[in-house]
């Protein structure tokens, strides 16, 4: 069977094993602790917080496929949200999320679903592949100077874009689209309350602001009792402020959260605070995945398609298609 090496084990690079094992040889390689990649979660005392993607829906009978094990084992649940937008600090719409159109979560987190999928897989965790060399026709995995691993007939990419473009030779066939493809990045805030704040909506969507997301966590299925909160940095503001400090993005962000939600602030128990720096994406209009038969390379990710869960698993599935006869 040929050899085929992974790198990166988000949605995309777990999917894409799953779906490609009974034809190859698998290994990933990712330089995280765990699999999951932005369906990321951390816990801190009393305090949950699903600090990456914080829900996820679905559009297509593939992806309802790729799940349906998933919801039956009970690791993937429905959020029944009670759900408003705001407009600035102005509340604008409300509606009760159910079971008419499903917003799904990880049970009892989201990176039980990452999880979950690479329990049965073969994956070298802190491990950060820096480049790639071939020799005698098959590829060989570096980390600085140091080899990993070699002789892979196929090597696939599922990083974000810009790490994508950096790993993969410039004779790439489709290196010139890879590298125009811009990711933004995004902020998460998370706040932990001793005293629970009196809030009649447990997820919130805000415009013309420096935050665009604001959820009470805890109110997911299966989470623990402690009161927190995960608010989200708007995409552009987060883009644009992306070398000032930390400490500089914590502030402004709690400052705004108390203006547009009335929350006092100087009661929150717990901050933590994590930096995305490859998040998002709009709808993107080029391939759904990328793959150079020539070179036995290849790429895919959310962001060949748009930024949300589903389109993690559908460019995967995308490039599992095109894949799969090669491999036969």
């Amino acid at each position: 069977m040929s050899k085929i090496a992974i790198i990166g084990s988000g949605l995309a690079g777990l999917s894409l094993a799953h779906q490609l094992q009974p034809f190859a040889e698998i290994q990933l390689f990712d330089k995280a602790q765990r699999a999951g990649g932005r369906l990321a979660s951390r816990s801190v005392g009393q305090f949950h917080f699903d600090h990456g993607a914080q829900f996820f829906t679905v559009k297509t009978q593939r992806f309802a496929e790729f799940i349906q094990p998933l919801i039956e084992q009970k690791i993937i649940r429905r959020w029944d949200a009670e759900f408003v937008e705001f407009s600035n600090n102005k509340q604008i719409t409300r509606r009760q999320w159910n079971a008419d159109y499903p917003h799904y979560v990880g049970s009892p987190d989201m990176q039980a679903i990452g999880q979950a999928l690479a329990a049965p897989l073969n994956i070298q965790f802190d491990c950060k592949v820096t480049h790639l060399e071939q020799h005698l026709g098959m590829w060989q995995l570096f980390s600085d100077h140091n080899r990993v691993a070699d002789n892979f007939d196929w090597v696939i990419c599922c990083l974000p874009a810009k790490q994508t473009s950096a790993l993969l030779p410039d004779n790439f066939q489709n290196i010139n689209a890879i590298q125009q493809t811009q990711m933004l990045a995004c902020y998460a805030l998370m706040l932990g309350f001793d005293d629970p704040p009196e809030l009649d909506w447990q997820a919130a969507l805000v415009s013309d602001a420096i935050i665009s997301w604001m959820s009470v966590n805890s109110s997911k299925p299966s989470r623990p009792d402690g009161f927190s909160m995960v608010i989200q940095a708007n995409n552009i503001w987060a883009e644009k402020h992306l070398h000032h400090a930390d400490q500089t993005i914590q502030q402004l962000m709690l400052a705004e959260v108390q203006r547009v939600s009335g929350i006092n602030v100087a009661e929150v128990s717990h901050v933590d605070f994590k930096r995305w720096v490859y998040a998002n994406l709009p709808a993107q209009t080029g391939q759904s995945a990328y793959l150079d038969t020539q070179l036995k390379l290849a790429a895919c990710g959310d962001w060949c398609i748009q930024g949300r869960v589903e389109a993690a698993f559908s460019s995967a599935d995308a490039l599992a298609q095109q894949l799969i006869p090669q491999l036969s």
